[in-house]
């Protein structure tokens, strides 16, 4: 007996993904590589199977956001160099070198905590800087003397030094650009002692925005996922995310007829409307397509099918949600529609190709 259809579903290109991959590699310069971001399981797309597509693209490493999402990976057989994107707790240090991980570290005592769940083994980390986003990171005039006292930990690598800004594109540039600078100038000298020690400064926005300070190790997530928030520089990207839902319902509304949670939308003439079995826990918008009852249709929010918009009307229901199908009168019961949803909505089927 063949399975009964999906009724919401996120369909995953992975080639798409590879492509975006080796579209970052090719843009570093000559011995840099990149971590691909797979935290919270990949930005939705799936961590295990987003690893395997950018790894055979050439990421070098993976970076993840805590334990656990590195022991999925492992579980899952990855070999891969994974490299923690936060500091670990001392008490998961044992863990941590358990998982082959490179840790990320803000402090002498999380440093220490490593070097002695090692009992003498070899373990390299890196330093993490806060450079003002203020989430974690060792402030940037203590750097030198935590560089001297992991000096004294035998068996113990510094791999590099890291610091990730609170850029936005088109917002503050020019600070950006004077953070990036004083990075560079601090860990000049460490560069020089160790020509390996990898500076690490560059997520997508960076990377896009100050191509002259992607170093020696970026960090993308968002560009291998086909987003590009740069307002300055194209990239040649493919988007691999596409989430349907089928219609399971449709109705004629007259027009002046309220319709939707707290009749907030009133019908601004004779309506199709559709109903799809998605809301707000699959990553849809809780906003009301009207703020006020009024009789003006809103356009802010729309699903697609065939080339042709459905507006979003009403306010979006936590599994369900309304759209204007009146410009498209072949559109029945079953049939799927395209929509715009955060990339997470853990709860719907992936499908890849």
């Amino acid at each position: 007996m063949a399975a009964p259809p999906l009724m919401k579903w996120v369909e995953i290109d992975l080639s798409a993904i590879a492509g975006n991959a080796a579209w970052v590699k090719a843009q570093l310069p000559t011995g840099a590589g990149f971590v691909a971001a797979v935290k919270a399981d990949g930005y939705g797309h799936g961590a295990v199977e987003v690893s395997k597509a950018v790894l055979r693209a050439g990421a070098e490493r993976l970076g993840v956001r805590d334990l656990t999402e590195a022991a999925a990976l492992r579980k899952a057989g990855i070999k891969a160099p994974i490299q923690m994107l936060a500091p670990v707790l001392p008490a998961q240090s044992a863990e941590a070198l358990r998982l082959g991980v490179i840790p990320v570290v803000e402090s002498l005592g999380q440093a220490q905590a490593l070097h002695r769940a090692a009992q003498g083994g070899k373990i390299r980390l890196q330093i993490d800087l806060d450079f003002g986003l203020a989430r974690w990171g060792l402030p940037p005039k203590e750097l030198p003397a935590l560089m001297q006292a992991l000096s004294r930990l035998r068996g113990l690598t510094v791999d590099g030094i890291a610091v990730h800004l609170g850029y936005m594109p088109g917002k503050n540039a020019v600070e950006a650009e004077e953070k990036l600078g004083a990075f560079e100038r601090l860990t000049a000298p460490y560069k020089r002692l160790d020509p390996g020690l990898r500076l690490r400064a560059a997520n997508s926005t960076v990377f896009m925005d100050f191509p002259h300070r992607r170093f020696d190790l970026a960090c993308v997530g968002n560009l291998l996922y086909g987003i590009n928030r740069s307002k300055l520089r194209p990239a040649a990207l493919k988007s691999p995310w596409r989430f349907s839902a089928r219609v399971i319902s449709m109705r004629e509304v007259r027009k002046g007829a309220s319709i939707g949670y707290a009749s907030e939308y009133l019908a601004p003439r004779a309506m199709r409307v559709a109903t799809l079995p998605v809301g707000y826990a699959d990553g849809l918008t809780m906003e009301p397509a009207e703020r006020l009852i009024g009789l003006g249709a809103s356009r802010s929010y729309w699903g697609m099918r065939g080339g042709l918009k459905l507006p979003f009307i009403g306010r979006c229901g936590i599994s369900h949600v309304l759209v204007d199908a009146t410009g498209c009168p072949s559109l029945k019961a079953g049939d799927a529609v395209v929509l715009p949803v955060r990339r997470t909505a853990a709860r719907v089927p992936r499908v890849y190709r």
